[in-house]
């Protein structure tokens, strides 16, 4: 009798499971349709690719940036000892959830279903830490790029070395604000349960996530090298400029396909950088690191026939 009941769960659970990926796939193409349909495509006529080459290299460093980002979520997963399968698929369905979700903070959304209720704090808590620890470097590069471009007597400089130095704190000291003795609140107590299993992941998640942040600026550094221009030097900082505009500007998708786009027009105007190649650069900087590895999680959810 016991054994049937079980069965019944076991096969409830897979249909809903089936459920759960095909709506997460359709989600996924029509949020994928929904910012690609205001995207002015007339943009792409008549442009010419000059190196090949860069835009393959920029194209083949998805790999490691993705890598990146698992390594990090790995790095979460391992005081849990989950199946490997179920934290790579995990992994894929935070990518669908971050792609449909303010500024692609909700990518623990995908994750949790994974796994157990008893672990849903410590999943929430550590996936909001790697996410902060990506906005470290942009921080660090970007205020290297305002001080480049404008000295440290600009405002902007003032006022984000203020913010930074805030959220770098808050990163490696918020948790010292939790009471040391038991809290009677029952979230105060959770935190307090979980503090010995993240305090280990501040320091590798930071590197994984300067290690990301240089990869995905290599990456749109070869696609303005792709169209000709071959000033590296000149270059990354421009595009670092770009990722701390967009990444304090509230985006209702992950992949600020329009909010980059502007942002790199503020960048890059006055400079011999064209419109064109500045408007499609970013198109396909999103194309390259929001749409296909949402596209590709999808078909990860997608249920195995059998």
């Amino acid at each position: 009798m016991q054994m049937k009941e079980k069965d019944k769960a076991t096969k409830k659970r897979a249909v809903l499971m089936t459920l759960i990926k095909l709506m997460v796939f359709v989600a996924v193409i029509w949020s994928l349709y929904f910012q690609l349909r205001n995207v002015d495509w007339e943009h792409t006529k008549g442009l010419e690719i000059k190196h090949w080459w860069a835009l393959v290299i920029s194209f083949i460093l998805l790999v490691p940036n993705l890598w990146m980002e698992f390594l990090k979520w790995k790095a979460i997963t391992k005081p849990l000892n989950a199946d490997p399968v179920l934290v790579k698929n995990a992994f894929w369905a935070g990518v669908a959830s971050g792609f449909m979700t303010p500024n692609g903070w909700g990518n623990f959304l995908g994750r949790l279903i994974f796994f157990q209720k008893r672990e849903t704090i410590y999943i929430i808590f550590s996936t909001a830490l790697a996410n902060l620890s990506q906005l470290i470097p942009t921080l660090v590069f970007g205020l290297l790029a305002l001080l480049l471009k404008y000295g440290n007597s600009n405002s902007w400089w003032i006022s984000t070395s203020i913010g930074g130095a805030v959220i770098i704190l808050i990163y490696f000291y918020g948790d010292y604000i939790l009471p040391k003795k038991r809290s009677s609140y029952p979230f105060i107590r959770r935190l307090q349960s979980i503090h010995g299993r993240y305090q280990h992941l501040k320091s590798p998640l930071l590197v994984f996530s300067f290690i990301r942040f240089l990869v995905f600026s290599s990456q749109y550094v070869f696609l303005f090298v792709a169209f000709g221009y071959d000033d590296i030097w000149f270059l990354f900082p421009q595009i670092w400029l770009i990722y701390l505009l967009t990444s304090f500007v509230p985006s209702l998708w992950s992949g600020k396909v329009l909010i980059r786009e502007t942002a790199a027009l503020f960048v890059f105007a006055g400079t011999v950088v064209s419109v064109p190649d500045v408007i499609v650069s970013s198109i396909l900087i999103y194309l390259f690191n929001s749409a296909l590895p949402a596209f590709m999680s999808s078909f990860v959810w997608l249920p195995k026939k059998r």
